[in-house]
């Protein structure tokens, strides 16, 4: 090699380079993924959690550092660091954005069948579904999927939820049981 192409070419930085590549796909194929996929929210437990592989590459950089024999110049720890800092920013990005999706919000409920799933839990937790008449019910939720069918019966409501909140990608369904007066006795979310 010449003596120009010799100095430009680090093994170590070829080596480091090799490292921060396998490290993105491996980080972006499987914290990124599950994050989307299990619908994980921004807490302190899931920041810690997208942290932990972060702070991984930090000290592989570090032990890296530590050779007596590294020939890495300064450039290549802070692009390295810059490159887990944006790694960190868009996990904890995704995180918050799965949290805004899970808060409940009529329009979307309606306009948007399949967002369902991820504003069940929301909806439950502050709305008391008991004592409901089936107007109420339908001024909170809009109107029921089954309500659609010739043969729904005026005894329940339900509400496709779709398969996003599941794992195993089966489809399950709201269901809001009225008694005889036509007030809400039960619900349940049920597998279809």
């Amino acid at each position: 090699m010449s003596e120009r192409m010799e100095s430009r070419w680090n093994p170590h930085a070829a080596l480091l380079g090799l490292i921060v590549g396998i490290y993105v796909v491996i980080y972006a194929r499987v914290i990124i993924r599950l994050i989307y996929h299990y619908h994980v929210v921004l807490s302190f437990v899931s920041v810690i959690l997208v942290c932990l592989p972060v702070l991984l590459l930090l000290l592989i950089l570090y032990l890296i550092s530590k050779t007596s024999r590294s020939k890495l110049q300064s450039m290549h720890y802070w692009s390295t660091g810059i490159i887990g800092v944006l790694l960190l920013s868009f996990s904890i990005y995704a995180l918050s954005y799965n949290h805004s999706q899970q808060h409940f919000d009529y329009n979307r409920w309606v306009g948007y069948p399949e967002q369902r799933s991820m504003m069940v839990d929301d909806f439950l937790q502050k709305h008391d579904l008991i004592g409901l008449t089936q107007g109420e019910v339908m001024v909170r939720l809009g109107a029921n999927d089954n309500a659609k069918s010739a043969n729904a019966a005026d005894d329940k409501a339900v509400y496709d939820l779709g398969t996003r909140r599941r794992a195993d990608y089966k489809r399950e369904s709201l269901y809001i049981y009225f008694d005889d007066r036509g007030y809400v006795k039960s619900y349940e979310i049920l597998p279809r």
